[in-house]
């Protein structure tokens, strides 16, 4: 007699069957960065794809004004706010504030995750957004922000899977918070990277997500060193679902590659400590 499916296998069999809801990639952010892409930006499109949304605008707002853009003078409009940070700014801003909405769960439990892959992949965009800029590498600035945002997608889908699984009366039992981090960690970047082709975005992305626990090779793709090295600096800090404090940043070898040393990683965390959202004032001034 065959033995019963694993709570892993479950969850594998459900994404199988493509019976599954998939997270969907916000279509007023989907724009935004295809104009951006573009060789002639169109900025009022874009004012004018974020001012018809309310909501979305109010984040952008508040967004622009926070910790993170501390020094920079008040923004009160979305075009000041392309005037003043830039219009691939304001794009990755559009990209945080649409993708939030993504970590939603009625279970206790998986919401708590989610607002932790939440806290991590916002953590995660501003490290490696910081890391271009500090390292000179203008080139990927804007897509390390976005790469560093989305590069825990699939833990999120998988979470998603297991909620769906729940309400719909699909588990024997219900799982363990072991169990649940044990499928994250197995199944995120592989089914991560085909959530990335099924939203049809750049396959340097989709690389990232899929490949940003490889091993780091000499004279990497900065993009993957970026996203890496700011990962890292959110588990030593605690930001997201796992803690690593012993983990030595400035000894990693993305730190080498970027040549970077002691004190640029001491800034990088003071970064990460005075920004939003893990200031908790602030946290809630964006919500």
């Amino acid at each position: 007699m065959a033995s019963p499916p694993s709570f892993i296998e479950i969850v594998e069999h459900r994404i199988a069957t493509n019976s599954v809801r998939l997270p969907v990639f916000n279509l007023t952010a989907a724009r935004v960065q295809q104009e951006v892409g573009r060789e002639e930006v169109n900025l009022a499109l874009i004012e004018q794809l974020i001012v018809s949304d309310q909501a979305l605008t109010a984040a952008v707002l508040r967004f622009s004004n926070s910790a993170f853009y501390k020094g920079l003078t008040q923004v009160a409009t979305v075009r000041n706010a392309i005037i003043r940070l830039g219009i691939n700014e304001v794009a990755n801003i559009v990209m945080a504030v649409t993708h939030e909405n993504q970590f939603r769960s009625t279970d206790p439990f998986l919401n708590g995750l989610m607002h932790k892959l939440w806290r991590h992949a916002l953590g995660a965009a501003m490290a490696a957004h910081w890391l271009a800029r500090h390292c000179g590498l203008h080139g990927v600035v804007h897509e390390a922000f976005f790469a560093g945002l989305l590069h825990d997608v699939g833990k999120l889908f998988i979470l998603t899977v297991i909620d769906e699984l729940q309400q719909n009366g699909d588990l024997p039992v219900k799982p363990s918070a072991a169990l649940v981090l044990e499928a994250m960690k197995d199944l995120h970047a592989t089914h991560g990277y085909a959530l990335m082709q099924h939203w049809n975005l750049p396959e340097r992305y989709s690389r990232v997500v899929r490949d940003h626990h490889a091993a780091t090779a000499g004279g990497e793709d900065p993009l993957f060193l970026t996203v890496r090295l700011a990962n890292k600096a959110c588990r030593k800090m605690g930001i997201g679902v796992v803690h690593e404090p012993a983990l030595a940043l400035a000894a990693t070898a993305e730190a080498g590659e970027l040549h970077l040393s002691e004190v640029d990683v001491a800034k990088l965390e003071i970064m990460l400590e005075d920004s939003q959202p893990f200031n908790r004032k602030e946290a809630e001034a964006v919500k």
